[in-house]
């Protein structure tokens, strides 16, 4: 799977609770500090930018809330890695 992709599917999933705007602002500032560059996105890097994205969700949302959307997001980037 490549960043882009992994990324969009992200912002998919999280873009109902928190907003587009934020989510995709997010994950790509997240994907910076992390230096996750485009192109394929290793498992070691994808596990590191989740466990960032699901601890700043928990500002918003609370623990238990964004577990469930992590869960989601989980979900949405298997189905991506199935798909190909």
């Amino acid at each position: 799977m490549t960043t882009s992709d992994a990324v969009e599917a992200m912002v998919k999933v999280m873009g109902p609770y928190i907003g587009d705007t934020m989510a995709r602002s997010a994950t790509e500032a997240h994907c910076q500090k992390l230096g996750i560059a485009a192109g394929p996105l290793p498992a070691d890097q994808l596990d590191a930018l989740l466990a960032k994205l699901g601890s700043g969700l928990n500002i918003f949302l609370g623990r238990d809330k964004s577990a469930l959307v992590m869960a989601e997001v989980r979900q949405a980037l298997a189905a991506l890695e199935a798909s190909r």
